[in-house]
């Protein structure tokens, strides 16, 4: 069995097998080490609205041939009442396992792109401080030691090549929410597929259609409520059928498997690299779930590692390179950050006056005809310490027809 590699990539999930198509492009020899066994599920934000990676890595047409249905729209709920808009482009929500079965698939259909599921990274080698290959535990309990150019980490928040690199962290959060997800068949659909948030009583619930006849159910709940939710799971039900509407939506609906949580997701940025070894996906960094971002950070955090490596194989010193691509990851994964932060640290309940009068309001065509003009500059004015989700906003306008004065 082969032993020394170009790459070894520890993890084998979207990160890292979008890392090991793009590298298979190259020629490169690849191993990808997991252990986990797939098609498998695993903790996922679902919501992949960036579909123009998978495009590119050559499975959008695959992925899309499952079923899944194309969201177009998105609807907030505020207490009994909902504002809703199109979307731009569309997003899919697949489950983990088809999708990181079929990335899976096509970066094994490259000659020098190698597999092994049921192996364990137990260490990094090293060579006078840098990092030269790992050490791996197979499913028998054999230790392997595998040698590589580069190791790359893309094996989640809790990295252990992180940690074995002594990775620097920094913008650090500690997680602010519990969150909880179920998959359900039957769930009465809306006429076209559309995204759900709810708020309500400081909780944030989600809705996100699947293929027909399939949606993931998702709650975020008060820090003090996780131990009552997990020793109760038939309390995220009876949660979710207090929001508008779903009571009658989730009659003859049927969880499939069982409800899935954490008491939530830590909030970091990490060193992208160093001597011999590299960070991608949530291994470099991580955010709370609400914003729905987490797979499509890591499809981009993919390709911008390998124009490092293109890079570095050009002849610009590794450090350089891995400097350049800590300085785009985060120029472009900041303001989404940033806006997170934000969403989660200032939700709350809101007050029994404010929600009585946003029904009152909702309900009323003349207050939106007095309302809508001054909408925009009411936003800027009340995220003056948040100027990315005034921006965020106006970006979105332009795809319908806004323009810069």
């Amino acid at each position: 069995m082969k032993q020394q590699f170009d790459v070894i990539i520890v993890g084998a999930r979207v990160a890292g097998s979008s890392l090991a198509i793009l590298l298979g492009r190259m020629g490169k020899r690849v191993l990808l080490l997991d252990k986990a066994s797939f098609p498998s599920d695993t903790l996922s934000t679902h919501h992949l609205s960036n579909v123009h990676y998978l495009e590119q890595l050559g499975v959008l047409d695959e992925v899309e041939a499952s079923g899944l249905r194309k969201i177009k729209r998105m609807r907030t709920y505020i207490g009994d009442s909902f504002v809703e808009g199109p979307r731009h482009s569309y997003t899919l929500i697949p489950r983990r396992d088809l999708l990181d079965h079929v990335l899976l698939q096509k970066a094994t259909s490259f000659p020098d792109v190698e597999l092994r599921e049921g192996y364990q990274a137990v260490g990094l080698l090293k060579d006078e401080g840098r990092v030269t290959g790992v050490e791996a535990v197979d499913e028998k309990g054999d230790r392997h030691q595998l040698r590589s150019a580069l190791v790359i980490g893309a094996d989640g928040r809790n990295s252990q090549i992180a940690k074995w690199a002594e990775a620097e962290v920094y913008g650090e959060h500690s997680a602010v929410r519990p969150v909880f997800y179920g998959y359900y068949h039957h769930v009465r659909p809306l006429i076209e597929p559309t995204t759900e948030i709810f708020l309500n009583e400081g909780r944030i619930g989600f809705l996100f259609p699947m293929e027909p006849g399939m949606d993931c159910l998702g709650l975020e709940i008060l820090p003090d409520e996780f131990q009552e939710f997990a020793k109760n799971p038939h309390l995220f039900e009876k949660t979710f059928k207090q929001f508008y509407g779903m009571k009658e939506r989730l009659d003859g609906a049927v969880l499939q498997g069982k409800i899935i949580g954490t008491t939530g997701v830590p909030n970091f940025f990490r060193q992208t690299g160093g001597r011999g070894w590299a960070l991608v996906g949530d291994a470099g960094h991580s955010k709370d779930p609400s914003t729905g971002l987490g797979i499509n950070d890591a499809l981009m955090q993919a390709f911008q590692l390998v124009d490092a490596i293109q890079s570095w194989e050009e002849g610009t010193d590794w450090e350089e390179a891995l400097q350049a691509f800590q300085k785009r990851r985060d120029e472009k994964l900041g303001p989404g950050y940033r806006l997170t932060l934000d969403y989660i640290q200032t939700r709350r309940a809101w007050t029994n006056n404010e929600q009585a009068l946003f029904q009152a309001m909702a309900a009323n065509p003349m207050v939106w005809n007095k309302v809508v003009p001054h909408l925009p500059g009411l936003l800027k004015e009340h995220s003056k310490g948040i100027p990315e989700l005034y921006g965020s906003a106006e970006h979105e306008a332009v795809n319908f027809g806004f323009q810069y004065s």
